[in-house]
């Protein structure tokens, strides 16, 4: 019988153990089911691991995505299964999917998949030693994220709204100010930029229901995209906003540097800035490889 291991953030999205609850009622099928809950970060990556090592058939992450991210860090290049149960705040990877938002239907599906052995395997990026599905950047975004973290309390009653102020307010900080990153694309020439994003699928993240699409033409199944913005006036908050959700046209703007389907990205800093994977700041670097990973996970979908 196949052994599945359900690795589940209590807290994701302030849900504390509610969507737990309906998970474990929901994964019925032909197979055990062994639960494990996380306490602090790195912990889905460690019972991952675990699981991998004990050959089990599927690791299930419930919570948001730096607990998917983490459980993916212990998946990639094995041939246990990555499932995603959407339990946290945006929950980008599974929506990017179709993964249902309701926990119980994401449950059913993903046990349905269990029972007829039917997966995908799919590319991944990475930057640096670490993994990512959806997304990574260095500069003002992940200075935004940095900022949200550290502010758990508004980030869980505020949700979006919080890091709508964020956004904001980093983006004026960083009006009028030099490109401090040089990013080159496949060993191409270098640009001069204020934030580098590579994405491995799309959209980047969402605000609410809606989309921001910064990457227009990802695909999961083809190889990464990369932007860069290299200047912020006084009129590009809100014209990007209106790009990011209605036209799409800041892919061709002077300022912005654009490729699609590309194989690396080389990023260096003056000095180090913030760094994030997947929605999760993950520290400060003064410079880092993005590559893409060919067909590295096995995903439940």
């Amino acid at each position: 019988m196949k052994k599945v291991a359900l690795i589940a953030n209590p807290t994701a999205g302030g849900a504390r153990g509610h969507a737990l609850k309906e998970a474990t009622l929901a994964l019925v099928g032909d197979f055990t089911l062994q639960v494990a809950e996380t306490g602090a970060r790195n912990d889905a990556t460690r019972l991952a691991r675990t699981a991998v090592d004990d050959g089990f058939y599927a690791v299930l992450a419930l919570g948001g995505d730096g607990t998917v991210n983490e459980v993916a860090q212990a998946l990639v290049h094995s041939e246990v299964s990555l499932g995603i149960v959407p339990a946290g705040t945006t929950n980008v990877m599974a929506r990017a999917i179709g993964m249902p938002a309701d926990v119980r239907e994401a449950c059913a599906l993903l046990a349905a998949r269990i029972d007829s052995g039917a997966r995908r395997r799919i590319n991944v990026g990475s930057i640096g030693q670490r993994f990512f599905l959806f997304g990574a950047g260095m500069g003002l975004d992940a200075e935004v994220i940095r900022s949200v973290e550290t502010r758990p309390d508004r980030k869980r009653r505020q949700r979006h709204l919080f890091f709508l102020q964020q956004a904001v307010a980093t983006a004026l900080r960083y009006r009028g100010a030099a490109p401090t990153i040089s990013m080159a694309v496949d060993g191409g020439e270098e640009t001069k930029v204020l934030l580098a994003l590579c994405a491995n699928a799309g959209p980047f993240t969402y605000f609410g229901s809606h989309a921001v699409d910064v990457f227009p033409e990802v695909q999961l199944d083809k190889g990464l995209d990369a932007f860069g913005l290299s200047r912020i006036g006084l009129g590009t908050i809100p014209r990007l906003a209106w790009s990011l959700f209605v036209s799409r046209s800041h892919v061709s703007w002077p300022v912005s540097t654009y490729h699609h389907d590309v194989r690396s990205v080389e990023l260096r800093a003056v000095s180090p800035l913030p760094v994030e994977v997947d929605g999760d700041y993950i520290g400060e670097w003064d410079q880092a490889t993005v590559s893409l990973i060919p067909h590295a996970l096995d995903l439940l979908l």
